[in-house]
């Protein structure tokens, strides 16, 4: 979809509470660098929560604020009402009544119920200190159940009294109650993470019963669950299974590889049930009574998939980047909501990359927004996840993608985003990417599967195509920042894990040697840092940065820090990705950092609202920064 920078930033209407353009004033300008605004860095209407009920759809969108629940004419296939919520920056959440669309959202735990014939919102009290509402469910007597984090709580809601009752924690220890169903009398199932659990409980005594098959306890998450009055049907992450539960009779089960990663959606018809999987996006079918897995095709590619729903004979999905879809005849029918009418918003960025040819891209959710300077445009390109971390080379930009831990080029003659592959092994979250000129090779660093400590170095040629992953070179600790010179690469660790409390105490600096594939050395130049976020290397200097700002200088070939001192305004950053002067973001400022520690402020007040840590990007031709002043993409011209 390619628009004009000025559609794009009519279509933005009130909800954009952010300047757009012109050059800034004072506050944002202070330092040596003159701001000037180029709109939204990512527009678009990603979504999370989906429900339907008859003829009607429901999506929330995901990164918005405020964030929206839009409601689809499934008959003409239009977004007819857009509504605003009135807390949160997103609804993973949703389900509905004949009169009622229920939201259960984040980065606080409210649920919101509105009115489907007034549009009017209301909430009921807030779940306790809950960040999350990872789903709703609702029962036969209309009571709502929810699933949280990071409690791993379950809670029910009461419509007619407004009263929220807390049922505790699925299962004592672990965070999330991820998914979440209720059968036709009455029985609540809560899939849990990091630890995969399926727990059913009653209500009416808060007794539990652990009835997930015990060869699934490997598994991460139970990221999706649905019941029938025959059968229980749970999906798992990281390794793709569907386990099928006899409702009558729960010892009796079948598991079902699907060869994909995470089962996120699932609906039963009868004996059959539907479901997809990623990371291909694919829909699948599953006979019960014959025991057959038929691969029926893929709506969307490399999409997740919010919700299915059966409608006259016919499945329908919703998908993350914001289409709606409908497999019938061997074949889908997909709208793109954005087009539809769902009211889009600046999404929060999650990185940015100057390609040297007058454009720029910043990674959004599930989409690639690419700004050419040259005539205004902006063009947003489906991807398959989130670009975490971006670097441009030659006549393309090497993206390392989120989640699954994969890696794309966009091509900047022809605009494709092609898969260069997997990872593999435990890695999920690229933490920092690096171009090595020396041996023109990919660094990439990773952070492991949710419920896992620890990470990996992957070096990705290019070339070939081979991606070789280098797993536990520091145990329990991840890999969060990377740079390389001739030939070696400085790989900064982090003891921080998804989902779970780390087991090292630690972070460090190690040396890794790119032609014999072996560590050289460790070294802790902060002693205590728990992550260093960033490296940067310069005229024979080691450049780095904690999570907590606190910068040094270093020499590699004797270990020894030359100088310490602290990175502000902001929370810190990332180096750009460049040869030259260490450039560091914050989102706060832009900060040039000299040899002795000290830094000097290229622009300060940006205030920038990164959904990862604060980017900055070099345009390798003009010299030109780049980088978030709130949501919106900046250039910085230097003094």
């Amino acid at each position: 979809m390619r628009v004009s920078r000025r559609a794009l930033l009519a279509a933005t209407g009130a909800g954009l509470a952010l300047p757009l353009v012109g050059r800034a004033g004072p506050a944002a300008a202070a330092g040596t660098g003159e701001i000037i605004g180029l709109g939204p860095a990512v527009l678009g209407a990603p979504i999370v929560g989906a429900a339907v009920r008859g003829d009607r759809g429901y999506v929330v969108t995901r990164g918005l604020v405020p964030p929206i629940l839009g409601e689809i004419d499934l008959v003409s296939g239009r977004v007819i009402r857009n509504v605003e919520l009135p807390s949160g920056q997103g609804g993973w959440g949703a389900t509905v009544t004949d009169d009622t669309v229920y939201t259960g959202m984040y980065p606080v735990a409210d649920v919101h119920r509105v009115d489907r014939a007034t549009g009017t919102v209301t909430s009921f009290p807030r779940l306790g200190n809950e960040q999350f509402a990872f789903d709703l469910a609702i029962a036969p007597n209309g009571r709502i159940y929810a699933g949280t984090y990071p409690g791993g709580r379950v809670f029910e809601l009461d419509p007619d009294t407004n009263q929220v009752r807390n049922l505790g924690a699925a299962v004592t220890g672990l965070r999330y109650v991820r998914s979440i169903a209720v059968d036709p009398v009455g029985i609540v199932y809560a899939g849990t993470g990091t630890a995969a659990r399926l727990v059913a409980i009653d209500p009416a005594t808060n007794s539990r019963t652990e009835l997930l098959p015990a060869e699934l306890f490997g598994e991460s998450f139970v990221y999706e669950v649905a019941v029938s009055p025959e059968l229980i049907v749970a999906g798992t992450e990281p390794g793709g299974r569907l386990a099928v539960l006899d409702r009558a009779d729960p010892s009796r089960y079948t598991v079902v590889a699907s060869g994909e990663r995470t089962v996120d959606a699932i609906v039963i018809d009868g004996r059959t049930v539907y479901f997809t999987a990623r990371p291909s996006g694919a829909l699948y079918s599953y006979d019960v009574d014959a025991g057959r897995l038929t691969r029926l095709g893929i709506p969307v590619p490399g999409e997740e998939t919010r919700g299915l729903f059966l409608r006259d004979g016919s499945v329908l999905g919703a998908s993350g980047g914001g289409m709606w879809w409908r497999w019938a005849d061997g074949g889908a029918t997909v709208v793109d909501l954005q087009q539809a009418g769902l009211r889009l918003g600046p999404e929060p960025p999650q990185s940015v990359s100057a390609t040297g040819d007058g454009r720029v891209l910043v990674g959004g959710n599930f989409g690639l927004a690419v700004h050419d300077l040259r005539d205004g445009a902006v063009n947003r390109v489906p991807m398959g996840g989130e670009a975490k971390s971006m670097t441009s080379v030659g006549d393309r930009t090497f993206m390392a993608v989120y989640p699954g831990a994969f890696v794309d080029t966009y091509d900047h003659h022809t605009g494709a985003i092609r898969r260069i592959g997997e990872i593999g092994g435990y890695s999920n979250r690229p933490r920092d990417m690096h171009w090595d000129d020396a041996t023109e090779l990919l660094l990439i660093g990773t952070r492991n599967q949710y419920g896992h400590t620890g990470g990996a170095l992957a070096v990705v040629d290019p070339a070939s195509g081979r991606i070789d992953g280098y797993e536990g070179l520091v145990p329990d600790q991840a890999v969060g920042a990377v740079t390389a010179h001739h030939g070696v690469a400085y790989l900064g660790t982090e003891i921080s894990a998804d989902g779970v409390a780390p087991r090292a105490t630690e972070a460090l600096v190690l040396a890794f040697d790119l032609a014999t594939r072996e560590a050289l050395w460790t070294w802790k130049p902060i002693p205590g840092a728990t992550a260093y976020a960033s490296l940067h290397w310069h005229r024979g200097l080691l450049y780095g940065v904690t999570n907590t700002g606190v910068l040094f200088v270093g020499d590699p070939a004797s270990r020894t820090v030359r100088a310490t001192g602290q990175a502000a305004p902001g929370r810190v950053g990332k180096f750009a990705h460049t040869v030259g002067r260490p450039t560091l973001a914050t989102t706060d400022a832009v900060l040039w950092v000299d040899a002795d520690a000290s830094t000097r402020a290229v622009v300060t007040g940006l205030a920038a609202e990164w959904y990862n840590e604060a980017q900055v990007a070099v345009d390798g031709r003009t010299g030109d920064l780049f980088t978030l002043r709130r949501r919106e993409l900046v250039r910085i011209d230097q003094d």
